[in-house]
């Protein structure tokens, strides 16, 4: 049973990551510029502000996954030294700078939302300039987050 536990856990976790980081990764390389192309100003907005509202859900549900995953992945693995022993070990490392750029990507993505989507318009197209540059920073992230995870399953 502990073998089908750890499998599931490790199974919801990575569905939850492809969640979060595939949303970023094809948003920035495919939907934005075909959306641009397709919308400009406030019709763009609408159409960004439209799948954001889609995505929510899907967010909060990868978010809880991640939480309970997270906590249960940790605790069981073998270098895991205690709450608060953050470097004894090269996998506390690993996974202390991962949870931190983890708390940088999740930060970014609802500043993204809340104070530059919402203005994106005809009248101010820098704000737009701004949510391409967010948007590129957190699929770097994303990017990183899965390195890092590999790089502590692997020590």
């Amino acid at each position: 049973m502990t073998t089908f536990v750890i499998a599931l856990s490790i199974w919801l976790h990575t569905l939850a990551t492809v969640v979060f980081v595939g949303h970023y990764l094809f948003m920035s390389l495919v939907y934005l510029p075909v959306f641009e192309q397709q919308a400009k100003g406030n019709a763009l907005r609408e159409l960004l502000e439209e799948v954001s509202g889609r995505l929510r859900p899907y967010f909060g549900g990868s978010l809880l996954i991640f939480i309970i995953t997270g906590t249960y992945l940790m605790v069981i693995n073998e270098d895991y030294l205690g709450l608060g022993d953050f470097f004894g070990n090269a996998w506390s490392v690993l996974i202390v700078v991962k949870h931190v750029i983890v708390l940088a990507f999740l930060a970014l993505a609802i500043y993204s939302e809340r104070a530059i989507m919402g203005k994106i318009s005809d009248a101010q197209p820098q704000a737009l300039r701004q949510f391409r540059l967010v948007l590129g920073v957190n699929t770097t992230l994303g990017i990183l987050i899965l390195l890092l995870t590999t790089a502590a399953q692997s020590v």
